[in-house]
């Protein structure tokens, strides 16, 4: 019997867990297209984190074990983004800082569009 259950916890364990590649999929999804992520490891304390660029913008994902981690990290995150034009969005138990330093989206829709799908996949 316990050879049997096995495979349905170990099935149960992946479909459960969630990584940056979830968001990552999500904005691909929405027409967006992030490119050059790597593992950034503890850019903010206590989370994994990736960091790349999703269409033209500066983008850092960050998963974190809880929802109190990952609102302690908010701050980090707007230290990250400096003096450039950008968003700190705390989701559940994720953060993602997103940033325009090179003025590409002017009008903010990109980065709107990023955010609203991050949300939706994260909350």
């Amino acid at each position: 019997m316990l050879r049997r259950g096995l495979p349905l916890v170990v099935l149960l364990m992946v479909g459960c867990s969630s990584s940056a590649d979830d968001v990552l999929d999500a904005w691909k999804a929405a027409g967006e297209s992030p490119s050059g992520f790597t593992d950034v490891g503890e850019k903010l304390p206590g989370g994994k984190c990736k960091a790349g660029k999703v269409s033209g913008l500066d983008a850092t994902v960050c998963v974190f074990e809880g929802s109190e981690q990952a609102k302690k990290a908010e701050e980090g995150g707007w230290a990250l983004i400096g003096t450039a034009v950008g968003s700190v969005v705390v989701s559940s138990k994720w953060v993602l800082i997103i940033s325009d330093p090179r003025k590409e989206d002017p009008s903010g829709r990109r980065m709107n569009v990023l955010v609203k799908a991050f949300q939706k996949k994260t909350g």
